[in-house]
Parts: structure tokens; sequence; C-alpha cells
């Protein structure tokens, strides 16, 4: 009975661990920030003038949204130098052509004229050696030296033969050197319009850039452009934010800055609207005592101080950009660990 009751004291005490650790092994940390998105710079890298702005601050645009028409000053001029000079190459390249042609035209009536002439002075020896022949056929005593004897006409033949082959031959080489250049499209203008093209080109993407869309569906910040005003390159025109904010700024104590580490886990939660409330991480802390603004402060006539804390929340939430947020942060007490090992005896 005793044993019994030993062990029912013992039950007792381990419960009683357990209160004592769920009321005084865990601390929270409390402080307050504003919920924030990601603010993106909408500009240029050239100078530009305002042609029609599509959007007001505070409005809420979809991916693909035309927020900005504008022109650049110089653009169109560009483009009509490069069409111009375009053109001017192409007639370069047609007369390049048609010179190539007639080139080969005037060499292969050079060669057609050599061969004629060459040719024709070589059947004029063939039909001579013909008919010397033939006499020499018909005399009845004919007159054999001992070692045979060269032909002359042979001789002039095989020679005018060479002469054809030697004269001809460049010209072929040069027509056909000729011929390959105009397959291949090889005009000196040619690398001059490639490079045009590319400029060209490049023109036409750049076109595309001045119609100013929505990088993503969000809410105009700010619209620091007029109508018909000219804008420096890399000047802003818009700030854009995405529809719900993907970050936390908050600001714990100086008091606390102990009790908060990058990686920890915390609640966020509405100031307004306690059912509109999140996990989020902390992602980042600053690197110095700053002061504490005064809508995050328990008693705003009182300056207090802290460190600035990042902390990142996912997209699916219900706050408001520039919202007030109360941050809960619940970690384990120094003591926590010892009651823990303390009550897993029993």
């Amino acid at each position: 009975m005793k044993k019994f009751n030993i062990y029912i004291v013992m039950v007792l005490v381990g419960l009683a661990i357990l209160q004592l650790q769920s009321n005084h092994g865990k601390k929270t940390v409390m402080f307050y920030g504003f919920a924030e998105t990601k603010e993106t710079e909408i500009n240029l890298d050239h100078p530009i003038e305002v042609n029609k702005i599509m959007v007001t601050s505070g409005q809420r645009v979809f991916e693909g949204d035309l927020l900005v028409e504008v022109t650049q000053a110089d653009f169109g001029f560009k483009q009509n130098n490069i069409n111009h000079q375009m053109e001017g190459l192409k007639a370069e390249a047609v007369m390049w052509e048609s010179n190539i042609r007639s080139e080969i035209a005037k060499l292969s009536a050079q060669r057609t004229a050599m061969q004629g002439e060459i040719s024709s002075q070589i059947r004029q020896l063939e039909v001579e050696q013909k008919v010397n022949k033939a006499l020499l056929e018909d005399l009845e005593t004919i007159y054999v030296p001992n070692q045979k004897t060269l032909d002359p006409i042979s001789v002039k033949i095989n020679s005018l033969k060479k002469e054809l082959e030697l004269s001809v031959r460049p010209l072929t080489l040069q027509i056909n050197k000729l011929k390959q250049s105009l397959r291949n499209g090889n005009s000196p203008s040619k690398v001059q319009m490639e490079k045009l093209k590319d400029e060209m080109d490049y023109y036409d993407e750049e076109a595309s850039k001045l119609s100013i869309e929505a990088p993503l569906d969000g809410i105009i910040g700010n619209v620091f452009c007029k109508e018909k005003e000219n804008i420096d390159a890399f000047a802003t025109l818009i700030t854009f934010y995405e529809k719900n904010p993907t970050m936390v700024k908050g600001f714990v104590h100086e008091n606390l800055i102990l009790e908060v580490e990058v990686g920890d886990t915390l609640e966020a939660i509405s100031h307004q609207h306690e059912e509109h409330r999140c996990k989020g991480v902390i992602t980042g802390m600053g690197s110095r005592i700053v002061e504490i603004p005064e809508r995050l402060r328990k008693n705003p006539t009182f300056k207090t101080y802290g460190r600035e804390v990042l902390i990142e929340i996912p997209p699916t939430n219900y706050f408001l950009q520039s919202e007030k947020v109360m941050l809960n942060l619940v970690k384990e007490s120094k003591d926590s660990r010892f009651l823990g090992m303390f009550a897993d005896r029993f």
C-alpha cells in the first residue's frame, strides 16, 4: 500500500514539474514592426520624354499592364539614319554585283577570243600537215634518213597548245574566283551591313522597352514623372510594390537584444486585426542601436532605442503595406532544459 502511495506521489510530482515547465520553461519576447513589400524602382538607361502615364499611386495593376509610354529624343533619328545607310549599302552591293558580272563577262570574252585565235592557228597547221603528208605519200621515192627528224609543223602545233593552256588557265582561275565571290556575296559593304543590322536589332529591342509594363501583379507606389516631361537616364519613373508584404521590419528593445537571433521563428500578428497572423523567420539584424520609430513605442513621447530586425513572411498574408504588426517570439528559458531533463525521469 505504501509502495502504491509512493507511485502516486511521484506521478503528482512529475505533473507538477511539467506544469512548472509549461509555465516557466518558456519566455515570450514581444516587439513591434511594419509590414513591408519589396519596392522596385522602374527606370531606363537612357534619357526619355514621357508621352502618357496610364496609372496613379496606389493603383493595383497586373503583370503586363501598360504603365507609361515614353520616347527617346534621338531614337527615331538614329533608326532613320541606319535605314538610310542600309539603303546606300544595298545600292553599293547591287553595283558591286553588276561590276563582278561585267568583269566575268569581259574575262570570258577575252578567254574565248584567245582560245579562238590560237585554236585557229592550230587548225591551219594541222591542215598544212595533212597536205604535206599526203604529198609525201604520193612520191615514188622517199629519202629516209638514218635518224628520225622532228616535223617542224608538229613542233609548232605543240608550242601553240602549250601557249593556249598557259594563256587560258589564269583567266579561268580568275573567272572561277569571281563566280565564287558572287555566290558567297562577299561584297565590301556586307560587313558594314551586318554591323548596321546588329545596331538596328539593338534599337528594335530597346523600342520594346519604351512601353513600360508591370513586371508582375502589384501596386503602384509613387509616380515621379509627368506627361511631356524630359527624364534623365536612370531617373526613377515609378516605384512598384508586390501585392502583399513579404517582410516585416521590426525593432527589438535594446534590453531584449540577446533574446533574438537570426533563424528564430516567430508569429506576426496584425495590431488592428488579431485574426490576421502568419509565421515569420528572422533573416537579418542591424549592426547598430537605433531610435525606435515613434509609432512602435509603448509610450510615443518617450524615446526608446533598439536593434532593427528583418523578418521574412510568406506572401500569402493579409497585411497591408506599412501596417503595424506585433511580433511574438517564444523561446526556451535558461532553466527549461534542466526542468525537462528532470521531468523525463518521471
